[in-house]
């Protein structure tokens, strides 16, 4: 395993515990296999940590995990052609919206993923939406039924005169208020 100075210590702890949540992330239900594959993991990158001690635990922890984790979502998507990201989005897509780690909760990051994964892998499919299509909207009138005709003839009686009458009630109603306040309590 190598010797661990203390100093570094508090780095491999915090690289664990990222990976950990970098792997719970993947929404996998059993929790010993998430603990061994954090094990497993956080061991290998010690050793090529070993090889390059330029690089900080927390870099070559989460760069060897996302390399794993992208490769096995590839090959889960389609085996037979190489690694690559848009098979690896398709993979993680496919693991997500099936449900796939509630059914295969100890498959992830195991190779060759399983034959029963890749099964149900294969027995479903992902469709895009429909494509986007431009079109003109033309204004159509609306059509208020009787509501329209109670309007009209309601605004056709409208007048203003009625308005500038009920103004002139309410000033002459706040100015006698106004007044009588004045009046009983200014002192």
């Amino acid at each position: 395993m190598g010797e661990v100075i203390p100093d570094e210590l508090s780095d491999w702890t915090d690289a664990c515990l990222r990976l950990e949540d970098y792997l719970n992330a993947h929404r996998i239900p059993d929790r010993e296999h998430v603990l061994r594959l954090n094990l497993a993991l956080v061991d290998e990158a010690r050793r090529e940590h070993a090889r390059d001690p330029s690089r900080t635990p927390l870099d070559v922890t989460m760069s060897l995990a996302t390399q794993r984790v992208e490769a096995w979502f590839s090959r889960l998507a389609d085996d037979s052609a190489p690694s690559n990201p848009r098979l690896a989005a398709r993979g993680r897509a496919l693991w997500f919206t099936n449900d796939l780690y509630e059914q295969f909760p100890s498959a992830f990051l195991t190779e060759p993923p399983p034959d029963s994964l890749r099964d149900a892998v294969r027995s479903v499919t992902l469709r895009t939406g429909p494509d986007l299509e431009l079109a003109r909207l033309t204004r159509q009138e609306v059509d208020y039924g009787p509501m329209e005709e109670i309007a009209s003839g309601t605004w056709q009686q409208f007048s203003w005169g009625h308005v500038l009458r009920a103004f002139l009630i309410w000033v002459c109603i706040f100015f006698a208020a106004y007044g009588s306040y004045l009046a009983f309590f200014q002192k």
